[in-house]
């Protein structure tokens, strides 16, 4: 598969991101009822596999083009991606009520790690941003404006799971980031970041896909 295939595949993958945890922070109630969690969340599981493919397909590229220095980053953020699947793979056992290695992924160890899954996938995303942002590619001024924002997106999408993971070691409760915000003020604030890590990313994978860099 090339890049500017999964560049479209991970773009579909963010937008529905985009719409489940802007429904998630608005209408939290709606998560509520079991048949619309399940439902939302199968389709959250299958969604993560869109940035999985696009950083294996990327790092495929790499690979071709020798750019060695980019080589660990693509693969820290393959590793990433894979950890946000496996987070929604695990809620998706829990919420189906499925027993598959439940004493393994349901284990108090586990437990202890979980929150703190999302906050490493998203450093190691980032890492990847920051790297490509850092190399001297022979890409035209649009892709490199196109790195830049999706840079920007990378840090906006570092913020919600580093507040999940500091209210956990504060309050030893796990929860979503959406849960964490407040009516008002902060409420604001939350969908101000998701939006900024929507369109910083977004962008980046479109200009991708239209890249003539990668055909």
């Amino acid at each position: 598969m090339k890049v500017k295939t999964s560049s479209v595949l991970a773009l579909v993958s963010l937008s529905y991101f985009f719409f489940y945890r802007g429904i998630g922070t608005i209408w939290p109630y709606l998560f509520q009822h079991l048949n619309m969690a399940r439902v939302f969340l199968l389709l959250a599981f299958l969604a993560t596999f869109g940035w999985l493919l696009f950083f294996v397909t990327f790092f495929s590229w790499v690979e071709r083009k020798e750019l060695k220095s980019l080589l660990r980053p693509t693969g820290w953020a393959i590793f990433g991606s894979a950890c946000i699947s496996f987070l929604y793979f695990r809620e998706v056992l829990r919420v189906f009520d499925i027993d598959f290695l439940g004493e393994i992924i349901f284990s108090s160890r586990m437990e202890q790690l979980i929150p703190f899954l999302p906050l490493l996938a998203a450093t190691l995303i980032l890492i990847f941003f920051i790297a490509l942002s850092g190399q001297e590619l022979n890409w035209g001024p649009r892709l490199k404006k196109a790195v830049k924002f999706g840079l920007g997106g990378a840090i906006a999408s570092f913020i919600p799971p580093l507040a999940v993971a500091i209210n956990f070691l504060l309050t030893r409760e796990e929860q979503w980031f959406s849960a964490l915000i407040p009516k008002g003020f902060l409420l604001v604030g939350g969908m101000i970041i998701i939006v900024i890590s929507f369109l910083g990313q977004g962008f980046f994978l479109f200009s991708l896909a239209q890249a003539e860099e990668f055909d």
